[in-house]
């Protein structure tokens, strides 16, 4: 029933002449009327006495292997464990004093001492003795004594005793009991206020002065009601503190503990007992339990709830880090089952939480590596460190895996290991990486070739034995001694310095011949050299140097017998290379001048031998037409005099469906004469678009070449099965002559407007009716182009006239648009402004925009070099600015800025 241990402590036995039994000892410590109590390390009680258990009301049995948290509430059984702890880690005994309320309601003034000792094997055990120090029988000796409940019953010894010793032993009993009742009350943390049973304040310590900043002067009152008055004005919730407070006064057999909310932010905990004198009766209605008033006790545990509002603050922080973690958290009990199973671990492993809680952890190990963890399991039940290990991994979905495992025993105070904590990291892809580096190392130390590291500032980090060979040196460590100068000459490294760096820094790498220098014997050593420079793959920036060097001394110097053999020879051809090449450049210059002055023959051909026979048909359509037309006037008048021709003509003119073809034939001759026109339109368009005879900068009218340029693509700007008809809107300013490349000028017009297309072509495949496609608004294909010469707007930016144009609504413009504006700005500045409400460029985009070879366009359909040649004919060749302002989703405006005359 009760602890071997203490029993049959060696201790004891060495400090005494004879060894007595466990049934000696437990009748001797039964028979102590001091309480007497023993506790293991884990705050359990192993040894009782009787009046121990007398005391608190339970049996030995109910007691025994249970602790305070068994039998008191959460608050009074964290003040007893800290106590015992503090006894039981720093060895020091230790005696204090407090009041408690016994099994029969009854609150004594007890005095406690606890010690600490150990027993043969090293476990330790708390020892305490209670002493009540005021025995309620010579506490009833003591009238007036706040907490002391009656004075008129004297045991049958006291009555023996003379008057004037009884007299003077309860003098002498009260002024003790009074001494030892105040220092208590001062020593305490808590607040103290004892009112009698005629609501009258008899007794308060400075500590509850303190925490209600209660007057003296009122206090020394005694008026209950003020100080309650006092006290209600500084809680949150004052009617409900006063109800507790007469619910308690009307019920005197109560207790009570609760917490205080104060205006001022404090948080205040109050316990209230009562001061009752028992007769015997466990009854707490009986009529013989006398009400001699109520102990208050305050405590201000504002720092301990902010403390346990902070530490829950922290579980919640650390639960959530738990949660986000990249890492996978998994914990799991002695029997290997899942206790804790997050968010990553689901995210790597493939099992919910649902599906792992209370599973055994083997579920997710390899066969491959059971024997393997198990190793690492027992070491780490069985040890208090932690582990670090690599094993293979199975997820739900069969998948093998390589993870990396960081384990930790978890132990409890008392240094038993409870479970573990692991965290798990997926290094499949690393482990992949690493291979593929060692291979690539390998590579790298097998090369014959020189193979060097070095960081941007010089310090060398690598050489490969090859290299390392080639240069007289004996190892790695050596060579990251030596700065990169050293493995040149003097001479080579000035002249890598000076010219060869720079073209790194410039274009990332560099290849030629160059010097290297063997460390023994000084000689220079010709290599045919690649240096490059190595770009952090996340920030773009260089931050090391690699050199592949191959020793090209043997070929070297047959090359240079060679060259010397043929030096006569060398000289001549040289001079024969030099008369080559004058001959090759001035061949160039004038099969360049034929090609040039053959394509504008070839255009001008072209548009003459297809504008002589358009003017021949032109210039017979009006004659035709009029003879055409006097032709039906006398087959009417036939018709009139004649209406009933002969069968033979009736049949004919029914075959030949006489009554279409008079209607149909003046359409006809009317269609010829359109696509007449239309043709010289397209060869005046050809030859103002071209201008292959205007290649020197001049003065040219800049719409013409708009209107040009819209005119041959005005196949791709008529209407399709996909679109409607693209609607061009143009707003030309007054401008004069301006001077420029015109040629060049409608190549940028051309490529600008060609993208513009696109962009809208681009909106109707995406369905996005916001972000400028026709979105399903729009006639059938064939629909004819639709250009609006003025529109009703002053000249503004040409986004803002896209969204608020006549017709057109406010928020996005349904149509597919593009909007030409022009005008002449001050400063001598022609400004042209194209712009559609297409889907719009992103952000990242736009900053490439005029880089060569970007395009956002699938492969095949772009070559990243309109808007570049755009940029630089405008930007160089005429002096001025190419401008994009786009977002997505609000179309795109590219703004042409260049001066109305060139400087000369």
């Amino acid at each position: 029933m009760n602890h071997p241990r203490f029993l049959n402590n060696p201790v004891e036995k060495q400090n005494t002449q004879q060894n007595f039994s466990p049934a000696f000892l437990h009748q001797i410590i039964d028979n102590i009327s001091d309480l007497i109590f023993v506790k293991d390390r884990q705050h359990r009680w192993v040894l009782l006495n009787d009046a121990y258990c007398d005391f608190v009301g339970h049996s030995r049995e109910e007691l025994i292997g249970k602790s305070d948290y068994d039998f008191f509430s959460q608050a009074e059984a964290d003040v007893f464990r800290e106590k015992d702890e503090l006894v039981f880690t720093t060895n020091i005994a230790n005696e204090s004093h407090d009041f408690f309320t016994d099994a029969q309601g009854i609150t004594h003034l007890i005095s406690t001492k606890k010690s600490c000792f150990e027993d043969e094997t090293g476990n330790k055990f708390l020892v305490g003795t209670i002493r009540d120090i005021i025995l309620h029988k010579e506490a009833a000796k003591v009238p007036a004594v706040p907490g002391i409940t009656d004075i008129t019953d004297l045991d049958e010894q006291l009555l023996e005793t003379p008057r004037e010793r009884l007299r003077q032993q309860v003098e002498k009993d009260l002024h003790r009991i009074n001494a030892v009742l105040q220092a208590q009350q001062e020593a305490s943390i808590d607040g103290i206020l004892i009112i009698d049973e005629n609501r009258t304040v008899t007794s308060s310590n400075q500590k509850f002065s303190q925490l209600w900043q209660i007057p003296a002067a009122l206090l020394q009152t005694g008026d209950d009601h003020q100080v309650l008055q006092w006290v209600v004005d500084k809680v949150v919730n004052p009617d409900e503190f006063l109800a507790k407070v007469e619910y308690l006064y009307q019920h005197p057999e109560k207790t009570s503990r609760d917490e205080i909310l104060l205006k001022s932010g404090k948080i205040f905990e109050r316990y209230s007992a009562p001061v009752l004198k028992h007769q015997g009766s466990d009854d707490e209605t009986s009529p013989l339990r006398d009400d001699y008033g109520r102990i208050w006790y305050f405590r201000d545990i504002t720092e301990y709830k902010q403390a346990e509002a902070e530490l829950r603050a922290s579980q919640q922080r650390l639960a959530l880090l738990i949660e986000q973690t990249p890492l996978a958290i998994i914990e799991w009990n002695t029997n290997f089952e899942i206790q804790t199973w997050n968010r990553a671990a689901e995210r790597i492993f493939g099992y919910t939480t649902e599906e792992m809680l209370g599973n055994n952890f083997e579920i997710i190990i390899s066969e491959n590596a059971r024997k393997h963890v198990n190793e690492i399991i027992t070491a780490l039940l069985t040890q208090s460190g932690g582990s670090i290990s690599v094993n293979e991994n199975v997820t739900k979905d069969g998948r093998t895996m390589v993870c990396e495992w960081y384990n930790n025993p978890l132990v409890a105070p008392d240094g038993q290991i409870i479970g573990i904590a692991s965290m798990v990291l997926d290094i499949t892809e690393r482990k992949r990486a690493e291979e593929e580096q060692q291979k690539f190392v390998a590579l790298v130390e097998n090369s014959s070739d020189f193979i060097g590291i070095s960081s941007m500032e010089g310090q060398v980090v690598y050489v490969n034995p090859a290299g390392l060979k080639m240069v007289g040196l004996s190892s790695l460590e050596e060579a990251k001694t030596k700065p990169v100068g050293d493995f040149h000459s003097p001479e080579a490294f000035a002249e890598f310095q000076q010219q060869i760096f720079p073209l790194m820094l410039q274009h990332g790498s560099w290849q030629g011949e160059f010097r290297h220098r063997h460390f023994q014997t000084g000689i220079e050593i010709p290599t045919d050299c690649s240096l490059f420079m190595v770009k952090h793959p996340e920030t773009g920036e260089p931050f090391c140097r690699v050199a592949v060097a191959r020793d090209i001394t043997e070929p070297k110097q047959a090359k240079e017998a060679l060259l010397k053999s043929e030096a006569q020879l060398r000289k001549q051809a040289e001079e024969l290379k030099v008369a080559l090449r004058e001959l090759q450049n001035t061949q160039t210059h004038l099969i360049q001048s034929e090609k040039m002055s053959s394509l504008g023959q070839l255009v001008a051909g072209v548009a003459h031998e297809i504008n002589n026979p358009v003017n021949f048909i032109y210039g017979n359509l009006a004659p035709a037409k009029e003879y055409t037309q006097d032709l039906l006037s006398l087959l009417q008048l036939y018709q009139n005099h004649y209406p009933e021709p002969v069968l033979e003509i009736q049949d004919f003119a029914q075959l030949i469906e006489l009554d279409f073809l008079k209607s149909d034939l003046p359409q006809i001759i009317n269609s010829m004469k359109v696509g007449a026109d239309r043709i010289r339109e397209i060869v005046l368009s050809l030859r103002t678009f071209s201008r292959l005879d205007e290649a020197e900068m001049k003065a040219v009218d800049i719409h013409e070449g708009i209107d040009s340029t819209l005119m041959i693509l005005q196949n791709r700007l008529k209407g399709n099965d996909q679109r409607g008809a693209i609607e061009i809107i143009k707003e030309y300013g007054k401008l004069p002559m301006v001077e420029c490349y015109p040629g060049q000028l409608n190549q940028v017009f051309m490529n600008i407007l060609s993208n513009a297309i696109d962009a809208l072509e681009e909106g109707v495949g995406s369905g996005d009716e916001g972000a400028g496609g026709v979105g399903g608004v729009g006639g059938a294909g064939g629909e004819e182009l639709v250009i609006i010469d003025q529109c009703p707007l002053a000249l503004s930016v040409s986004l803002a006239s896209l969204r608020v144009a006549e017709g057109i609504p406010n928020v996005q413009c349904p149509i597919p648009t593009i909007c030409i504006c022009t005008q002449l700005q001050e400063q001598n500045q022609v400004t042209i402004s194209i712009a559609d409400n297409g889907l719009g460029i992103p952000e990242n985009a736009k900053k490439q925009l005029f880089d060569p070879f970007f395009t956002t366009k699938p492969i095949g359909k772009g070559t990243g070099m309109g808007l570049a040649i755009s940029y630089q004919i405008i930007t160089e060749r005429h002096g001025g600015s190419l401008e994009c302002i786009s977002q997505l989703g609000q179309g795109a405006e590219f703004v042409i800025k260049i001066p109305l005359i060139q400087d000369t």
